[in-house]
């Protein structure tokens, strides 16, 4: 390339690569050589050079230096000319420009004959040729314009792009490297035909839609954005359907309404509630297991109605969700249900009136026992009297505080006696045999007394085992709540004065018929229950407590009474410090026919 070609750069000239004299109208000056990349010239610091008219030097000798072998391609040495009269610099040659790649020519006027279509052009072999080194003062070759086919006649014409890359590596760009390389957009000179379809109009209909021309292949970015747009938006369309769907099915749209007619259906299936079960829960339960005809069917029936507990129930198959609905909202059909009164005892006891009232075992065994069409539910009282008397503490879910006393007692099922608090038992599941659910309320009970406050301690300093005693000898003799807090303190003053209880309830709890007026065997009987016989507490509990009961045992009353007695039939209680105001207050018991024993 010459000091003269058209495509050459700021910095081509080659009076610009060497240290000239400088004319005698210009001041001195200092000039820095730059190293290009792989010149060997120099090492380290590159030398200053003083340049003014006494040059050259006849004390200095001046050598040429040789490149060596395998140097640099870009070193070249040059001479200076011996007709300049004086070199100096010159200004920069600026060559005119190509327009911008976004830029583009007035489209030439309508031709009346579209030409027949021009051949391809085929591609140079040295426009995908590597550039040949250069030496180190000439202007680099240049990159060869590359030049594409054009597409067939079918397909709009697309500007063919050249590079502009002619660069000098020793000099340095005064434009950023990332526009390297030039792309120019090339259009079909006037006077030149263009194929038919091609040419700038044919641009004008592909940018017709607003997007940017399409360069290197990229998809415009206004049109991949809206490709993205509509995915986004058919993918929210898709997840609005489905949650949706799913909305509708949950609030029962889509589910069927069959129900039946009948008011009494056939058969029978146990069907339980959990506790924490919804409506629409339940009715699914009744329509799996084929006692209402649908889920959608309970649900309208149960809309206006009183509710359904939770727990088990023994239900007839095919029945219309109304009948359904009434027959769990009443007992009659629920099973696993049992209510402890307070003070009752795990046997069944005859009273003197001839009536019996069942014990706790007694009351498990007919709520849980029943016949379905695919099984028979159900234990039997001696299964449960085999279970308390034989199984570990462990296996029937003892309390730590109550572990001693139940394993002393092991072979007497009433060792577990008071461990069952009082109250409603909803949900006692039929399908566990006796040590199961015996378990499962002796752990349930544990809950209740420590929430009754059996472990915060009492005013009398009694282990939890010994205030539960207490509290069943309570929950035994008085009547009327404002009475339990003194029949707690006539316990525990005679516990203090080691004076024996005496209770009529300690020794009906071995008898075979619970009397008022205790007489006879029952209170000649010498058990470790009988507290006419023996000091201190009985052996165990005496029965089922209350939360009355335990909360004044806890915190009885103030007082110094000994002895009390019960002298009607509305449990009217008298209390006395002496035995001589007792036994006064015991005729108000004769005259009122409520005693016969020690009358006068």
């Amino acid at each position: 390339m010459t000091d003269q070609d058209p495509m050459s750069r700021p910095g081509s000239d080659d009076s610009r690569r060497y240290f000239t004299d400088r004319p005698a109208s210009q001041a001195p000056n200092r000039h820095r050589r730059r190293r290009g990349p792989g010149d060997p010239t120099t090492t380290g610091s590159i030398p200053i050079v003083r340049v003014d008219r006494a040059l050259p030097d006849p004390t200095i000798e001046y050598r040429t230096p040789e490149p060596t072998e395998g140097a640099s391609s870009y070193f070249e040495v040059r001479y200076r000319s011996s007709d300049d009269s004086a070199m100096q610099f010159t200004d920069p040659r600026w060559t005119q420009q190509p327009p911008p790649a976004h830029a583009r020519p007035e489209p030439p006027a309508p031709r009346r004959q579209a030409p027949p279509p021009a051949p391809p052009i085929e591609t140079p072999p040295e426009a995908t040729t590597q550039p040949t080194p250069r030496s180190r003062h000439a202007a680099p070759a240049a990159f060869a314009p590359r030049t594409e086919q054009m597409p067939p006649a079918s397909v709009p014409a697309e500007p063919v792009t050249v590079h502009d890359a002619a660069f000098d590596v020793l000099e340095s760009r005064p434009d950023d490297v990332g526009e390297f390389p030039r792309e120019t957009q090339v259009y079909p000179p006037d006077d030149e035909e263009s194929p038919a379809g091609y040419g700038p109009a044919a641009l004008d209909i592909l940018d017709d839609d607003g997007d940017d021309p399409v360069v290197g292949g990229a998809m415009p970015a206004r049109r991949r954005n809206k490709r993205v747009l509509i995915g986004i938006g058919v993918v929210v369309l898709i997840l609005v359907l489905v949650v949706g769907g799913l909305g509708l099915k949950w609030f029962g749209v889509f589910d069927s309404r069959t129900d039946y007619d009948s008011a009494t259906g056939s058969g029978a299936v146990l069907v339980e509630v959990p506790s924490d079960a919804a409506i629409r829960d339940v009715g699914q339960t009744l329509a799996d297991a084929g006692v209402v005809g649908s889920k959608r069917a309970f649900v309208d029936a149960a809309e206006n109605g009183p509710g359904v507990s939770a727990g088990f129930y023994d239900l007839p198959k095919g029945i219309s969700a109304k009948s359904a609905l009434d027959m769990m909202s009443g007992t009659d059909k629920r099973v696993g249900r049992i209510i402890v009164p307070e003070g009752l005892q795990l046997d069944s006891k005859e009273s003197t009136g001839g009536n019996t009232r069942p014990g706790i075992f007694e009351m498990i065994s007919k709520a849980t026992t029943f016949t379905t069409d695919d099984a028979e539910y159900g234990v039997s009282v001696e299964q449960l009297d085999e279970a308390a008397a034989q199984a570990t503490p462990d296996e029937l879910g003892v309390p730590s505080w109550a572990k001693q006393k139940v394993q002393e007692l092991t072979g007497d099922h009433r060792r577990i006696e008071g461990l069952i608090a009082s109250g409603a038992w909803e949900n006692i599941d039929p399908r566990l045999d006796a040590k199961q659910i015996l378990r499962e309320l002796i752990t349930r009970s544990e809950t209740r007394y420590t929430a009754w406050g059996l472990l915060d301690g009492n005013d009398a300093k009694l282990s939890p085992y010994d205030a539960l005693t207490v509290a069943s000898i309570v929950e035994a003799e008085a009547r009327k709540e404002d009475d339990f807090p003194k029949v707690a303190r006539v316990i525990l003053n005679r516990l203090d004065r080691d004076q024996r209880l005496e209770m009529d309830s300690t020794a009906n709890y071995t008898a075979d018929v619970r009397a008022n007026d205790l007489h006879g065997d029952a209170y000649n009987d010498d058990n470790e229950w009988n507290t006419y016989k023996h000091n201190g507490l009985p052996l165990t509990p005496i029965g089922a407590v209350g939360d009355r009961a335990l909360r004044a045992t806890e915190d009885p009353a103030d007082g110094t009474w000994l002895y009390f007695v019960t002298v009607d039939e509305d449990g009217t209680t008298l209390f006395a410090s002496t035995f001589e105001k007792h036994k006064q207050n015991r005729q108000v018991a004769c005259r009122n026919k409520f005693l016969s024993v020690g009358c006068e």
